[in-house]
């Protein structure tokens, strides 16, 4: 469950239980890949998760649209892990160096992060199959 919410004696939720600020939940993740410590990781609110699928498209100076993959698995990870009162871990200065540790760790976040954010595999495809046609390298272009 990403988020805790109140329900009513008959398990149903009302506007009100769904749109004040439910309760985050962290999940830790053991990392053997960075000396088997933990990390905390929380769910990607709806916007969050938008954002971050925003974030996969740049708009090239003649105006085509292509797949930002640079460091994603980074910039997704930034999002989700957390300090122990759920302030952010890392900032968006600290992409870079997230993207160049091992990839074997990075990854084994990565997927954590996936699997408690709902993005599948599908999801992935689907961002990157709207680029399928536009893969060329135009940067001499721009």
């Amino acid at each position: 469950m990403a988020y805790e919410f109140r329900v009513d004696e008959n398990g149903f939720l009302n506007p009100g239980a769904i749109l004040e600020q439910p309760t985050l939940v962290i999940e830790e993740l053991v990392v053997p890949e960075w000396g088997g410590g933990k990390i905390r990781l929380k769910h990607l609110s709806a916007k969050e998760r938008d954002d971050f699928e925003s974030s996969m498209v740049k708009v090239t100076r003649g105006g085509r649209q292509q797949l930002n993959n640079e460091n994603f698995r980074a910039r997704l990870v930034q999002l989700a892990a957390v300090n122990e009162d759920g302030s952010p871990m890392f900032t968006k200065h600290d992409i870079k160096t997230l993207g160049n540790l091992p990839a074997s760790g990075l990854q084994r976040v990565f997927n954590k992060v996936n699997e408690m954010s709902a993005f599948s595999e599908e999801d992935l495809k689907e961002l990157e199959g709207d680029f399928d046609d536009d893969r060329t390298d135009d940067s001499s272009s721009d």
